[in-house]
C-alpha cells in the first residue's frame, strides 16, 4: 500500500498544476491573514477571538484539498491513464484506497503550510503593533482546521470516484457546497425540516471547523457526519470503479 501512496505523490509532483495549486493556497492564505490582522480594530488586539480570525485564514486549505482531491481521481479518466493504473494494480478497490490516504496525508501537509504562513505573517505584524498571538484556546482550533482539511481531501476523492468526468465533478461539486446546500437547507425549511440540512456534507464539515458560523451541529457530532460522508463515497466510488470497464 505504501508504494501505490508514494505513486500518488509521484503523480502529482511530475505534473505542473501543483505549482498553480501551492501559489493559489499561498496567495488566498497570505492575503486573508492580512487582510484580518491589518483591519483588525484596536481594542480587539491580543484577544483569543481575534487569534482564532486569524487563524481561520489557513481554512483556505479546506478548498484546495477538496480541489486536489477531485483532480487526482478523475484527471486519471482524462488523461486515459487509467487503464494502465489498474493494469499494474488489477484490486481497484486498492487504488482508491491509496488515494484517500495519500489525501489524507497532502490534507494535512497543505493545512499545516497554511497555519505556519498565516503565523508567519501574523506573529511579527501583532509584535509591531504592540500585542501578541494568543495561543492558548487556538491550539485546539489548529487540530480541527487540519482534521477538517484531511477530511475534505477524502471527500473529493470520493467525488471524483462517483463522477469521474473532470469538469462536471469540480464545478458541480463547488456549485453543491457554496449554493446547492443553502438551497436545499431553505427548501427543506419550508416543511420545517431545515435541521436535516445539517448534515449535508459541507455544513457538517463547516460546522466541525467552526467556519459555518452559529448553529448547525456541535463539533463532534458534525465531524461524525463528515466521516460518514467520506466513508459513503468512497463506498460508491468504489463500487463504480469495479463494475466500469475501462479497456
Amino acid at each position: 500500500m505504501s508504494a501505490l501512496v508514494a505513486a500518488e505523490l509521484l503523480k502529482l509532483r511530475t505534473t505542473r498544476a501543483w505549482i498553480g495549486y501551492l501559489l493559489a493556497g499561498v496567495a488566498l492564505t497570505g492575503i486573508a491573514a492580512a487582510g484580518t490582522v491589518g483591519t483588525a480594530e484596536q481594542t480587539s488586539l491580543g484577544s483569543e477571538e481575534l487569534s482564532r480570525e486569524i487563524l481561520s485564514s489557513a481554512g483556505f486549505a479546506t478548498v484546495l484539498a477538496f480541489v486536489i482531491g477531485i483532480v487526482a481521481v478523475t484527471m486519471e479518466w482524462r488523461h486515459g491513464t487509467v487503464t494502465r493504473t489498474f493494469l499494474v494494480t488489477p484490486r481497484r478497490e486498492r487504488v482508491l484506497l491509496a488515494k484517500e490516504l495519500f489525501m489524507l496525508l497532502l490534507g494535512a501537509a497543505l493545512a499545516l503550510l497554511a497555519i505556519v504562513l498565516v503565523l508567519a505573517i501574523a506573529v511579527p505584524w501583532l509584535v509591531v503593533d504592540g500585542s501578541s498571538f494568543e495561543t492558548s484556546g487556538t491550539v485546539a482550533y489548529a487540530l480541527r482546521l487540519i482534521v477538517s482539511t484531511m477530511l475534505w481531501g477524502a471527500l473529493g476523492i470520493g467525488v471524483g470516484a462517483v463522477v469521474h468526468s473532470q469538469t462536471p465533478a469540480l464545478v458541480g461539486s463547488i456549485l453543491w457546497v457554496l449554493v446547492g446546500e443553502a438551497l436545499v437547507t431553505a427548501l427543506l425549511g419550508l416543511v420545517d425540516l431545515e435541521a436535516v440540512g445539517d448534515y449535508l456534507p459541507g455544513r457538517a464539515l463547516s460546522a466541525f471547523d467552526g467556519s459555518g458560523g452559529n448553529g448547525g451541529l456541535s463539533m463532534w457530532p458534525a465531524g461524525a457526519v463528515g466521516v460518514a460522508w467520506v466513508v459513503t463515497l468512497a463506498l460508491l466510488g468504489s463500487l463504480r470503479i469495479a463494475r466500469e470497464d475501462v479497456t
